[in-house]
């Protein structure tokens, strides 16, 4: 049976700029009109980071800490709150402003600048991470080199530092203190600093609430199952239906 693949990263920025490629995406469509989405998160590049700061994958439990999560014919949580729906008036006009004659929701996500506010995730297309070497040569500014090696364990590729390959572990250790080592710089000159954002309030928009209704009313998943995935109490989804004009029952 013929299929096509989408492959993306979902990254994050953090407040010196470097971007962290947390997740693989892979889309796949095939021509009985089937679908599977597979994300693959970095451990490696995510154990660097605390949840406060990137606020996890919408929709993923990474504390079960599974090497794939895979949704089959459904749409998952993270496509439905950054994607137009297919329902949408001005679709078309969507998919001709990136040059898709055919709606595939993830290669629009990928060409968009359309950027969802729910959160500061993105994603760019996926390209597998390169191998870094940093040796004696490396900049004597403590400031760049820092920034170096970050920006390299930030891609989730291996790096070698004086002919030793950082192990999982040990690229996530040393991510972390360089990331805390840029931000105490950051400090020493404030008006550089950004004021950082809180985890904002899970954002339920129309996409989110019409998977969530299209779940419960088929079947597939319960009110609860729903709810805990989105981060909300059964309560506060069923309230949100509502004040959307949509049954709770």
């Amino acid at each position: 049976m013929l299929s096509d693949t989408t492959s993306a990263s979902i990254v994050w920025d953090d407040l010196n700029g470097i971007q962290y490629r947390i997740c693989r995406l892979d889309c796949t469509v095939r021509e009985d009109d089937s679908f599977e989405y597979v994300f693959t998160p970095d451990y490696r590049v995510i154990d660097m980071l605390d949840e406060e700061e990137y606020g996890g994958i919408p929709g993923l439990d990474l504390d079960l800490r599974k090497d794939r999560y895979i949704r089959r014919n459904m749409e998952p949580v993270f496509m439905t709150e950054r994607s137009p729906s297919r329902n949408r008036v001005d679709l078309w006009e969507l998919l001709e402003s990136v040059g898709l004659d055919h709606y595939n929701r993830l290669e629009w996500l990928i060409r968009t600048d359309l950027r969802y506010s729910g959160d500061a995730l993105y994603v760019i297309r996926y390209e597998e991470p390169p191998s870094f070497e940093f040796s004696n040569d490396i900049s004597e500014d403590s400031d760049d080199t820092c920034r170096s090696i970050l920006t390299a364990l930030a891609t989730g590729g291996d790096v070698m530092i004086h002919g030793m390959t950082l192990d999982d572990r040990s690229a996530s250790a040393v991510g972390r203190t360089l990331k805390l080592i840029l931000y105490g710089d950051r400090r020493k000159n404030p008006s550089k600093i950004v004021p950082k954002v809180g985890r904002k309030k899970k954002d339920m928009g129309m996409g989110t609430l019409s998977w969530a209704r299209d779940m419960i009313g088929s079947g597939q998943k319960t009110a609860d199952e729903v709810a805990a995935e989105l981060g909300v109490s059964k309560s506060t989804l069923y309230r949100r239906m509502r004040e959307n004009g949509w049954s709770s029952k």
